[in-house]
């Protein structure tokens, strides 16, 4: 991952002055300190307070009754107060600010152990003498090396806006030259397949709730916008000015994804209906667009906005996409709103200066449909308002509607429940394709739109993101059957792209894949909250149904929920947690061959097991053998003894017999036949993971528990599991299952076809299942006999 660092590195965004050798630099930023002070100089600016040291620093060390005030004389406007601190536990990790008296209504969180900065932003509204204190929130104890109170502002290199858009509306996105050109795309038949009008808005807007979000109602707001601007109709504006009414008496909607959902609607339609809103509440309106960007630019300038320096999670993306659509809106009429853009456009350069190359993409599929709209519209918006192409975006972002799709079962309706994704999910919205589509004059990618669209929507974006001229492929004749995504380490297979194919996913990556992870090693930044602790996983489809599945979307993301490894039943790094943090793991898939119906791929998850349980080797190869038959061979060594499990999660009814297990989903059936350890203990349970979160219940409505089939090493410091999966319909006698052994290898073989592993280096003389000898140096061998045609395909 170095070279593409190396090669970021060249590219340097024109508002940020960054590339990616320097990515959490600030050189548009400078900011006019008015206080600062350092160890003991901070005992001066309160009580509460002593003398000590860390890591060979001075410091305070906070006590009972600890305050720190600031005071003077301050300008309106932003502020940011920035202290270089640490906490030692989490009864002790946060601070209360007030401003002038007034306590902010979030605290000020602080780093544990190491010493880092945490900040905080604020406005204040006049000039004059104001107060900026700050008290313990929980226990005393923590430490404070360094103290700055100052004034930030943006360095424009040059105007966010281009001069044509400026003084004039609509200009977001399109512009009133552009409107008799878009009514008469509504006649066309490639159109009236992915577009229609929607009806008139007729729902209420909803009050404003203190303590809960509010914006999501008025997401949508823009297609009724825009719906009116191409037909007229009286009705549909009164309901918009309605909902904009409402709008005026929200305070703000925060700074994270509720910001984003109320100003995509109130934004956008702000600026496509501004010459039909009467004057007073287009001024009202506008002074709502005002207080949202203040909310979300004083808490971005202080590193809080959307997880701070995250610039590969969705957060960041959508609380910076609600400033900018809502600076856009009203640049030129508001005098700040150039700060707020051009500090946008600094942060959406990051967002693309760091996004993987692989066309993969690291949150999971149900979070790519969730998110990727926003990068979609935050590269239309900045290429569009600037006139500029937007560094870097185009290295990652071609080729996702592959990716995603790679993730849909065959048959084309049901999504692979990876990652925090529903076990229910289907496909993404089509305008998602039609975007990518449309950028890369992408034929192959219009067929996948053509091939998944139900029917016309009424969403703006499926006007705005298509291009009816671009004919479309067929997608299923273009794309290999299997891929491996080199970034986010995840490889797909499948027998064909028919209803009944037999499908197979494996991941086992760093968290956030290996360009996120080592920047958030390099740069101490994060985003990797969506992934979950399963490195080495695979889930398996056929004949329908999912055989060995994932449980989705959880709240206390466990290894355990996978079908992957246990050392002594503990899992990997960031097992346990909600939203797991960057690790030291360096999972990676090691070896990928494929031809026609079979695919093998070799996976090390070792390194994302925590160094106490001295894992020296987890080597899992995962073969795909056809249609009928999968299997699983693991080779586990420890300098300590352990007991292994290995584990399989399903959806359906499991039953034992002589040592096979047997699992009904459906029409669909699984047998689990292992062959090694020879010893092997197993068992049969169910669980149900953790959905409830402190606000939301996803706990399924269908199968909210998961079967397991566990098999189980003695306490050994080495153990191999071999496993073959066969698949095929309910109540069918499966093939018997042979173990092979010889000098240098071990498989097995299921009627026509031969699974060979090799147990260490040289060559294999392995048995074709018609007679004759393979010799290979290969790690791997698949060869098969079917309806007279012989193929061995080796890794």
């Amino acid at each position: 991952m170095r070279e593409l660092i190396a090669a970021g590195a060249l590219i340097t965004g024109l508002f940020s002055g960054v590339d990616m050798e320097h990515i959490t630099d600030t050189p548009r930023l400078v900011q006019a300190v008015t206080v600062e002070a350092t160890g003991a100089d901070l005992l001066q600016f309160g009580e509460g307070m002593v003398i000590g040291e860390f890591e060979g620093q001075p410091v305070v060390v906070t006590e009972e009754g600890f305050a720190m005030e600031f005071s003077g004389e301050m300008q309106a406007g932003v502020w940011s107060m920035a202290l270089d601190v640490v906490a030692f536990n989490r009864g002790a990790d946060s601070y209360w600010v007030q401003i002038d008296g007034q306590q902010l209504d979030r605290p000020l969180r602080l780093p544990l152990d190491a010493l880092k900065r945490s900040s905080f932003g604020f406005r204040l509204e006049e000039t004059g003498t104001h107060s900026v204190r700050v008290v313990l929130r929980e226990a005393a104890g923590s430490m404070i090396r360094h103290a700055e109170l100052s004034r930030p502002s943006v360095q424009i290199p040059q105007p966010p806006m281009r001069e044509e858009l400026v003084g004039k509306h609509p200009r977001l996105l399109f512009t009133a030259e552009d409107i008799d050109a878009m009514r008469a795309r509504l006649d066309d038949e490639t159109v009236q397949r992915f577009y229609t009008l929607p009806s008139t808005l007729t729902r209420k807007p909803p009050a404003y709730v203190a303590g809960k979000r509010n914006g999501g109602a008025f997401r949508s707001l823009g297609t009724y916008a825009m719906a009116y601007r191409l037909t007229g109709d009286p009705e549909q504006l009164a309901a918009c000015i309605e909902w904009l009414e409402a709008a005026t008496a929200y305070p703000h909607c925060g700074v994270d994804l509720d910001a984003e959902y109320f100003m995509e609607g109130v934004a956008l339609s702000y600026d496509w209906l501004y010459d039909d809103l009467p004057e007073d509440l287009r001024g009202r309106v506008r002074d709502t667009i005002v207080r949202q960007c203040r909310e979300v630019y004083s808490a971005s300038l202080a590193g809080r906005t959307g997880g701070g320096l995250s610039f590969q999670q969705n957060h960041f993306w959508f609380a910076h996409l609600a400033m900018i659509m809502g600076a856009a809106a009203v640049y030129g009429e508001v005098p700040e709103a150039e700060q707020w853009l051009a500090w946008g456009w600094d942060r959406v350069e990051r967002v693309f200066l760091t996004f993987g190359t692989d066309g993969g993409f690291h949150e999971g599929p149900s979070y790519w449909d969730y998110s990727m709209p926003t990068l979609y519209l935050l590269v239309d918006l900045y290429e569009w308002c600037t006139g500029e192409k937007i560094p870097w975006a185009d290295q990652g972002l071609h080729g996702q509607s592959e990716f995603r799709l790679r993730h849909i079962y065959p048959g084309l309706t049901l999504t692979a429940a990876l990652e925090d994704t529903s076990i229910t999910k289907g496909g993404p919205a089509t305008k998602l394709y039609l975007w990518e589509a449309r950028r890369f004059r992408d034929p192959m990618v219009m067929g996948i739109a053509d091939a998944m669209v139900k029917g016309p929507s009424s969403d703006r974006f499926n006007l705005l993101w298509l291009d009816e001229t671009l004919e479309p492929q067929d997608p299923f004749a273009e794309m290999a059957l299997a891929r491996h995504y080199e970034d986010v380490e995840i490889a797909f297979a499948r027998t064909s792209w028919e209803d009944d194919a037999t499908a197979l996913a494996l991941v086992s990556r760093p968290l956030g894949g290996h360009l996120l992870a080592e920047l958030c090693e390099r740069f101490e930044i994060g985003g990797t909250g969506h992934n979950h602790p399963a490195q080495g996983h695979f889930v398996l489809f056929g004949r329908g149904e999912v055989l060995a599945g994932d449980p989705g979307y959880t709240y206390k993301k466990l290894t355990s929920n996978h079908n992957t490894i246990l050392v002594d039943g503990e899992g990997q790094y960031g097992s346990g947690e909600m939203w797991p943090r960057p690790t030291p793991g360096r999972a990676r898939i090691t070896g990928f061959a494929t031809e026609g119906d079979i695919t093998i791929i070799a996976a090390d998850p070792s390194s994302a097991y925590p160094t106490e349980m001295a894992l020296t080797r987890f080597e899992r190869i995962v073969a795909l053998a056809g249609p009928d038959l999968a299997v699983v061979y693991d080779r586990l060594q420890s300098a300590e003894p352990h007991v292994f499990s290995w584990l399989l999660h399903h959806y359906g009814e499991a039953s034992e017999a002589d040592g096979i297990w047997t699992v009904t989903h459906g029409q669909a059936q699984l047998t689990i036949a292992p062959l090694q350890p020879a010893d092997v203990a197993g068992t049969m349970q169910t669980c149900q993971p953790t959905y409830v979160h402190p606000t939301r219940d996803l706990t399924p409505k269908e199968d909210p528990e998961i079967g397991l089939v566990e098999l189980q090493s003695e306490l050994v410091n080495e153990a191999t599991f071999l496993v073959p999966l066969l698949i095929g319909e309910a109540g069918e006698i499966p093939s018997e299952v042979e173990l092979l052994e010889g000098d240098g290898f071990t498989g097995v073989r299921v009627a026509d076809t031969v699974v060979v592993f090799s147990t260490g280096a040289g060559t294999m003389a392995i048995p074709a299942p018609w007679g004759e000898t393979i010799t290979t140096e290969a790690g791997a061998v698949v060869a098969t006999e079917r309806n007279g045609v012989r193929r061995v395909v080796s890794l």
